[in-house]
């Protein structure tokens, strides 16, 4: 069982968080669309998407999030329920994580995620007693959850012969215990000391087709009320258990989400609509729409017990009715949880969302592009494109991006609209068979703004276009020989090196003074071998060059490095080699990340290299790569999942944006890109107050600039160099105690003494 300090963020109905994060501090971007479940207590609703948790105060208009960063212990959320004896809420989670989220601790339970089975161990519901229990509903039983001393009582396999048995709710009732389940309904007495043998489970045979499974369950009434799926693909249908037996409600539902009970009402959300019971002898009132509003798409609805509607929807997240008008209730995020590529620029960060699958396949996702500017996510899709892998600022115009899709060739986007779209019929791109096929792996544009595209697995597998809009394809396929071209990148001295994964190695261009004649280029193909001839692993992912123009090569097998790359047209050749590092057993030799795949490099300020990998998180090395800064995973970080598709680095904040198969997260490190010159030099948080106890920052600073910090007596407190553009204190003097309060003054001066900057910092203790 672990504690974990909490601070719910809130947010304004309309508004976002404009705060400038700390260094060292992270930030959620994830979605919180679709939103999956809903619930109350406490005066507030409460709504889940996968990634996190949002609270919303209808009195004061509030909205409150809690996700990984601040406070929850995982990703993939299931359900939630708010037990209104405890004041807490419950989160439950695909993997069969719960955590109990009180006002200002979250406890985490992670004893069905640790326990060993192979069978599901998702969380379908919570159900809480007056008695500070909670049954869980899994994927394999129910577990009886003291909420008193927050551990866990008992586990129930109720299947036959004790077997696994799915549960869909659980609904104490007359002193009986009653489990939905995908074999029907089981009940028990709940105060038998046996329950844990399966043999005191019984099913109720008397429900028609009573083998069916159960998908939902509530009291309502003084009666049971449940779901049936029909195995026909029929309609579900709705009984009711009065004196008489079982009675269908004459209603059709199609796939019936939820059902809630409240002591005025019940309601069912279906896929088709909700309908609002006031009993089960009349007509209920249905929704089948939010007037004023375009889409319907309700996954979890109910009333509250000042009949207000609630309810968690794939696209508005939450609407909520009260008492004669639809509102929508949302945090700002992006629409959807896609994300494959991350480009950060001067005023904005963009994300598109498409992908590739494992055998270089399409995923068919519409074209779709993030944008996060001004503190605010907003998300651009159009269906008549897919899977957009890649995307590059335009040197042509503010605001306009090329975007490389895997299957509709380069499209031009400015201004929150498509302007240009190249494909086959207008370009040098080809297609690998008749249709959507223009598959596009990289693109960049080098010192004269010619464009270039990677195209796999057709014979122009290089394409270029002119400033003037000229294009030129190049028929380098059976040079290459693969069909699977990825990423390009340009070097100071104009070469162009292409990535060819699945063992393909590197291919380099040299296009010349003439780079639309093919005659005047020069190429070579590459295989990874160190300086000894020994072959390494040609499985490449990604390269970066860093700020000493040193190549960085990330493979399947760690990280191979080159220190000439300029000289790979010379008669000698360049040299590659692994880096060595420190290994825990004295004498053997290990090589950096040699047992990771290395799928994303980025270069921050201070020329360090942050690496993200296929399955271990993210890495930060030293600029020569032989010492480790930090490493962070999804157990010891906000990282939704150790699976990295992307990382990139904000130039001027130093901000990491990662993009994981599970969604984005980012982290504000302590290096940026170094100034010409002292520039709008700060300090910040400033003025630094008593509630505040982490980093400070002083910005806009040259590359390693001597720094200072004095009191305003002239006394040292602090002295460091800064990385890159950026130095940090940590609000302590020499001796490793917090200053006092008072003025303190910061002294820069850059590495050859001929430029200085100073400022203040006031500390309030």
């Amino acid at each position: 069982m672990k504690k974990k300090t909490i601070i719910w963020l809130f947010l304004l109905v309309a508004g976002v968080s404009n705060a400038q994060i700390p260094v060292d501090s992270w930030r959620e971007h994830f979605t919180f669309l679709p939103t999956i479940v809903a619930t109350q207590g406490n005066g507030k609703v409460f709504a889940a998407s996968a990634f996190g948790i949002f609270s919303y105060n209808s009195a004061d208009g509030t909205i409150g999030k809690i996700t990984r960063i601040n406070g929850l212990s995982d990703v993939g959320i299931s359900a939630i329920a708010y037990s209104p004896y405890k004041d807490l809420l419950l989160v439950g989670y695909e993997n069969g994580n719960v955590d109990l989220v009180y006002e200002r601790t979250v406890i985490n339970i992670p004893y069905i995620l640790q326990k060993p089975m192979s069978g599901s161990k998702r969380i379908n519901h919570f159900f809480c007693t007056q008695d500070d229990k909670a049954y869980i509903s899994t994927g394999f039983g129910i577990v009886a959850l003291n909420l008193e001393k927050n551990e866990i009582l008992d586990t129930y396999f109720i299947g036959s012969g004790g077997s696994e048995l799915w549960v869909n709710q659980v609904v104490v009732h007359d002193n009986m215990i009653y489990a939905a389940t995908a074999n029907g309904l089981f009940y028990a007495p709940k105060d038998d000391p046996l329950l844990i043998h399966y043999d005191k489970w019984s099913v109720d045979v008397s429900i028609p087709n009573y083998q069916f499974e159960i998908s939902a369950l509530v009291a309502f009434n003084g009666q049971l009320v449940l779901s049936q799926i029909q195995e026909d693909s029929s309609p579900d249908v709705i009984w009711y258990k009065d004196d008489l037996g079982w009675t269908i409600l004459p209603n059709a539902y199609q796939q019936i989400r939820n059902l809630w009970a409240s002591d005025n009402s019940l309601t069912v959300c279906s896929r088709q609509g909700i309908s609002i019971f006031q009993n089960l002898q009349t007509q209920p009132m249905v929704i089948d729409e939010y007037p004023g509003y375009g889409g319907f798409k309700p996954n979890y609805a109910l009333v509250d017990g000042q009949d207000n509607i609630i309810v968690a929807d794939d696209y508005y997240a939450l609407m909520y009715k009260s008492p004669d008008r639809w509102i929508q209730v949302s945090p700002n995020s992006p629409s959807n949880s896609r994300a494959y590529y991350v480009l950060p620029t001067e005023t904005d960060v963009l994300v598109v969302g498409g992908s590739r699958n494992s055998a270089w396949g399409n995923m068919w996702y519409p074209l779709t592009l993030h944008s996060f500017s001004n503190q605010s996510w907003s998300t651009f899709i159009n269906s008549d494109y897919f899977d957009p892998v890649r995307i590059i600022a335009s040197p042509f115009a503010k605001n306009e991006y090329y975007v490389g899709s895997w299957g509709h060739g380069v499209i031009v986007y400015k201004d929150g609209e498509i302007t240009e779209w190249y494909n086959p019929e207008n370009s040098s791109l080809e297609t690998v068979i008749p249709g959507a096929f223009c598959r596009i792996g990289g693109m960049v544009f080098d010192k004269n703004n010619n464009l270039w595209v990677t195209n796999a697995g057709v014979n122009n597998a290089l394409s270029m276009r002119t400033p003037e809009g000229t294009w030129k394809g190049f028929p380098y396929l059976n040079q290459i020989g693969s069909n699977r071209i990825s990423d390009i990148y340009t070097t100071p001295w104009g070469h162009l090196w292409v990535v060819l994964p699945s063992g393909g190695g590197l291919f380099v261009v040299d296009p010349g003074d003439s780079p639309e004649i093919m005659s005047s280029h020069k190429t070579q193909k590459l295989q990874l071998k160190d300086k000894d001839g020994a072959s390494l692993s040609n499985d490449v992912f990604c390269l970066a060059f860093d700020r000493d123009d040193y190549l960085w090569i990330g493979t399947s097998e760690g990280v191979v490095v080159s220190y000439n790359p300029e000289k790979v047209f010379e008669p000698g050749g360049m040299s590659m080699q692994r880096i060595k590092v420190p290994d825990i057993l004295p004498g053997y030799a290990a090589f950096l990340l040699e047992y990771e795949a290395v799928t994303s490099i980025a270069i921050d300020g201070a020329n360090r290299k942050w690496f993200g990998t296929s399955k271990s998180g993210v890495f930060l090395q030293s600029a020569d790569g032989v010492r480790a800064i930090k490493h962070f995973t999804k157990e010891n970080s906000p990282l939704p999942s150790n699976t990295i598709n992307h990382l990139a680095i904000h130039p001027k904040t130093g901000e990491v944006f990662i993009v994981t198969d599970m969604g984005i997260v980012s982290y504000r490190g302590d290096a940026t890109e170094p100034e010409e010159i002292f520039k709008n030099v700060y300090a910040f948080p400033n003025p630094v107050r008593p509630d505040y106890d982490g980093i400070i920052t002083i910005t806009g600073l040259m590359d390693k600039t001597n720094v200072k910090i004095t009191d305003v007596a002239g006394n040292l407190v602090y002295e460091t160099k800064s990385l890159g553009g950026q130095a940090t204190w940590d609000g302590k003097n020499k001796q490793g105690e917090r200053v006092a309060t008072g003025v303190y003054l910061f002294f820069c001066a850059d590495s050859k003494g001929e430029q200085s900057a100073v400022g203040k910092i006031l500390f309030i203790r």
